[in-house]
């Protein structure tokens, strides 16, 4: 019995200790080429075991409403530092979902970390992957209309 506490008493402190070690940060992010003041962007976070750029995959998300046009610059505490992809769109339509036409392509303002445009197909997580970590906290992306 005095065994299985001790083990417990070990093992809750390990995982106290794992999730003490996960540091974060102020993550900023400044979105160009808004043109909709009053359509809310959602930002997808995406680690690379998620089925990036999958709505709903992300490993977490975010959303604002810009509340003006051209740059807008926003900031998020507390995010996980690590290396991500993001998928951001601006829900023009009020869906709460990415439209998209007949062949895929989105129908609302939409961009990817790094700034990539996609040609015939969704991008891949490598091409959009970026490094928050405390030095490397601002980005920015500029949608594509």
């Amino acid at each position: 019995m005095k065994t299985k506490k001790l083990f417990l008493a070990a093992f809750a402190i390990a995982v106290a200790a794992s999730v003490q070690a996960q540091s974060t940060g102020t993550f900023n992010l400044k979105i160009s080429n808004v043109k909709n003041p009053t359509a809310t962007i959602h930002v997808g976070f995406y680690k690379a075991d998620n089925e990036f750029p999958t709505q709903g995959k992300h490993a977490f998300a975010k959303q604002f409403v810009p509340g003006k046009t051209g740059v807008v610059a926003i900031s998020w505490d507390q995010i996980p530092q690590g290396e991500y992809a993001l998928a951001i769109y601006q829900d023009v339509d009020g869906s709460n979902k990415m439209e998209s036409n007949m062949f895929g392509y989105p129908k609302e303002p939409f961009a990817f970390s790094n700034n990539v445009k996609p040609k015939m197909s969704k991008p891949k997580f490598i091409a959009c992957n970026i490094k928050f970590d405390e030095r490397n906290n601002s980005f920015e992306v500029a949608l594509i209309n």
